[in-house]
C-alpha cells in the first residue's frame, strides 16, 4: 500500500510512518521542508495523488501554550486549511486515492460531566469543539466524491517524552501531581501504541465517518494523578484550584485539564478491535518504565 502521511514529523505522524514501513508499505511523508522520503506542501499536485492509496492527513498547529488570539487563529487555519488544500487535490485528481484518513479530536464534543460519549453524540460548543467541527467539515468534499473518509478522534495519547504525559509525569515527579479543580473530569486516553494500532486498522478496514480513539477506561482526573504518582512512587494529593489554572493558562488550562469528556470506543469495539493498553496503571509502567 502507497501511504502519503501529513504531519508526519509528530508524534502520531512519525510513529505511524515507521509502522507502515515495518509492515512492507510505501510511505511518503509531507512536512515544511523536503528531507529523505518527505516532501514539501509545495510539491503537492493532483498528479501525485493518483500515486497513494490512502492519505493520512494529521498536519495542525500544536494546541499547546497560551491561547492567544493569534495562536488560536493559528490552531483554527492550520487544521482547516491544510484540509481543504487535501481534500481540493483528492478530488481534482484522476485517479485519486480511496481513503482519507482525516485527523480530529475528542474536543468535538466539548465538556460534558459524567455523560459517556460515542460517535453520535453531539459536537460542543466550545473553541475546540468549533475548531474540530469545521477541521472534519473540510474533509466532506472528499466523502462527496465517493471516496472513504475517517475521521479518527484523538483522545489524550500516552507516550514517552515531550507530550502530556511527560509535563505531567514531571509536574508528578516534583510532588505537584494531584487533583486539578474538582478532579471529577474525566480524562479519556490511549497510549501511542494503540494509537498506530487504531489507525492501521482503520486504513485496512471499510470503516468510515468518525471513530472514537480511546480506551473504554476512562478515568476522572484525580484517579489518574493517583495512578500515575503510584508509578512514579510520589504523592499525588496536592490540589490545584480550578481559578489558578484558569488565571495562569487561560482558556487553554480549562480546554485541556478541566474539561471532562468520557469516551467510549464504540465504532472500533463493534468492529472487532482490541486495545492493547486497557488498563491505566499498567501502561503507565509500560511506557515509563521501559
Amino acid at each position: 500500500m502507497k501511504v502519503l502521511i501529513t504531519g508526519v514529523t509528530g508524534l502520531i505522524g512519525s510513529a505511524l510512518r515507521d509502522a507502515l514501513q515495518l509492515r512492507g508499505d510505501d510511505v511518503t511523508g509531507v512536512s515544511r521542508s523536503a528531507a529523505d522520503g518527505v516532501i514539501t506542501w509545495g510539491d503537492l499536485t493532483p498528479e501525485l495523488m493518483s500515486d497513494f492509496d490512502v492519505v493520512v492527513n494529521l498536519a495542525g498547529e500544536s494546541i499547546a501554550g497560551r491561547w492567544t488570539k493569534s495562536k488560536k487563529e493559528k490552531i483554527m487555519a492550520s487544521r482547516v486549511d491544510s484540509t481543504v488544500s487535501i481534500a481540493q487535490l483528492i478530488t481534482e485528481s484522476e485517479n485519486p486515492p480511496t481513503c482519507l484518513v482525516q485527523a480530529s479530536a475528542a474536543g468535538f464534543y466539548g465538556s460534558c460531566g459524567d455523560h459517556v460519549l460515542d460517535e453520535q453524540s453531539p459536537v460542543g460548543k466550545e473553541f475546540l469543539a468549533e475548531v474540530c467541527e469545521r477541521w472534519e467539515a473540510a474533509a466532506t468534499p472528499v466523502a462527496e466524491a465517493g471516496l472513504r473518509v475517517v475521521l479518527p478522534r484523538f483522545s489524550i495519547v500516552l507516550a514517552k517524552g515531550p507530550g502530556a504525559l511527560g509535563r505531567l509525569s514531571l509536574l508528578t515527579r516534583l510532588c505537584l501531581g494531584g487533583p486539578l479543580g474538582s478532579g471529577r473530569q474525566w480524562w479519556s486516553w490511549v497510549s501511542l501504541e494503540d494509537t498506530v494500532r487504531a489507525l492501521l486498522f482503520l486504513m485496512d478496514s471499510e470503516i468510515s465517518g468518525p471513530v472514537n480513539v480511546a480506551t473504554d477506561s476512562p478515568q476522572q482526573q484525580k484517579k489518574f494523578a493517583s495512578v500515575l504518582g503510584k508509578v512514579l512512587r510520589r504523592p499525588a494529593f496536592l490540589p490545584t484550584p480550578g481559578i489558578a489554572l484558569r488565571l495562569g493558562l487561560g482558556e487553554m488550562g480549562k480546554a485541556l485539564l478541566l474539561d471532562s469528556m468520557r469516551l467510549k470506543p464504540a465504532v472500533l469495539s463493534e468492529n472487532g478491535f482490541e486495545f492493547k493498553d486497557a488498563e491505566l496503571e499498567d501502561t503507565l509502567e509500560r511506557i515509563l518504565k521501559s
